[in-house]
């Protein structure tokens, strides 16, 4: 059962975790260290076994604080724009909270819990990728080579081990609240196109990569303009 009484002090850890890594790093960095770590912290509880409620809950404390993040900046800058980008954050991030929930309530707790590991696995790369794109910004090889690594960590883990957890758990998947299936397929969907794009973006690093290679420049260190 969801305990409102975790969720608070959940909220106000993460934003304590948050405002002490960004004393050391830039708040993009920061947030996206947040997030790996929130990541890792709930697959080494489920993979484990160990006290999987509260990680649940601790699950739900992260993403009330990153939701109400996203809507401070969104707030502060009042920018169409930084609506546009952030909105899919919005809606994944009501998604995950309402599947946590659920998997709280429901008697299907244990599929549920499988789905939603899938999914926090598959961002592994994606926290990776972008925290070497900030940090390591000038070394174009090791970031191409990290958003490779990404799209075939995030595609297998979102579209194949996704439908065949779909697959496998039909029956018990079919015995879900409607609501809840929608929500699946959606965050499924969102899975397909962000592979979709994670392509179109490996493609183009490959032609930047033939092109580099082409100049001499295959070293992977992109000079900064001097002029």
């Amino acid at each position: 059962m969801l305990d409102i009484s975790h969720i608070i002090p959940l909220v106000c850890f993460w934003s304590t975790v948050t405002t002490e890594v960004s004393k050391y790093k830039q708040e993009v960095v920061s947030n996206n260290i947040v997030s790996f770590i929130h990541c890792l912290l709930f697959m080494v509880h489920y993979n484990y076994d160990y006290n999987v409620d509260y990680a649940v809950h601790m699950s739900i404390g992260y993403y009330t604080y990153d939701l109400m993040y996203i809507i401070s900046c969104i707030y502060k800058l009042n920018s169409k724009d930084e609506l546009k980008k952030r909105y899919p954050f919005i809606i994944h991030h009501i998604f995950a909270i309402y599947l946590l929930k659920q998997s709280l309530l429901s008697e299907s707790k244990e599929h549920l819990l499988c789905g939603y590991n899938i999914l926090e696995t598959s961002n592994v790369m994606l926290y990776v990728s972008y925290h070497l794109h900030k940090e390591y910004e000038n070394y174009l090889n090791l970031n191409i080579l990290s958003e490779f690594f990404q799209l075939l960590w995030y595609s297998y883990f979102r579209v194949i081990k996704f439908s065949l957890y779909v697959h496998n758990n039909n029956t018990h998947f079919f015995q879900f609240y409607l609501s809840t299936k929608v929500v699946i397929f959606a965050i499924y969907y969102m899975g397909v196109v962000w592979s979709y794009k994670l392509v179109k973006k490996n493609i183009k690093n490959f032609n930047t990569m033939k092109q580099l290679h082409g100049s001499g420049g295959f070293l992977g260190f992109k000079p900064k303009n001097t002029h």
